[in-house]
């Protein structure tokens, strides 16, 4: 999962990077998110991350343009909003997955753990 929360994490960054929106959810996109594979992503997150995948390689680009540069550049500021909320949605849930995950693993391990005399079956009273 870090690998994960370090590529969003990225792509946030960019999101509020410097330049117009439309270039800023280029990078985001095509530097950070575009070449990871949906079963990489917990399966809650899939559907809405494929619908952004399809969402910016709508448009066939002409020349040597690249697909998602040739998509965001017939967007209106709307829909750059909204697929840069999709963004920031989606790593949104990732973090809190994380930590749900990270939490429960560590309830797990005190309770394997418990108190000596417990674990011992010696009495603290003894």
């Amino acid at each position: 999962m870090p690998y994960l929360d370090q590529r969003f994490e990225a792509a946030m960054a960019a999101l509020v990077g410097e330049g117009s929106a439309k270039d800023r959810l280029t990078a985001a996109y095509s530097e950070h998110l575009e070449d990871l594979k949906n079963d990489e992503l917990p399966e809650a997150m899939r559907t809405r991350f494929e619908d952004l995948h399809k969402a910016l390689h709508a448009v066939t680009p002409i020349g040597r343009e690249p697909c998602i540069k040739a998509t965001i550049r017939k967007m209106s500021t709307r829909q750059i909003g909204s697929h840069a909320k999709t963004i920031v949605s989606l790593y949104a849930e990732l973090v809190c997955h994380g930590e749900r995950t990270k939490l429960v693993s560590d309830v797990r391990g005190k309770r394997d753990k418990g108190p000596k005399f417990i674990i011992q079956g010696v009495s603290p009273l003894a």
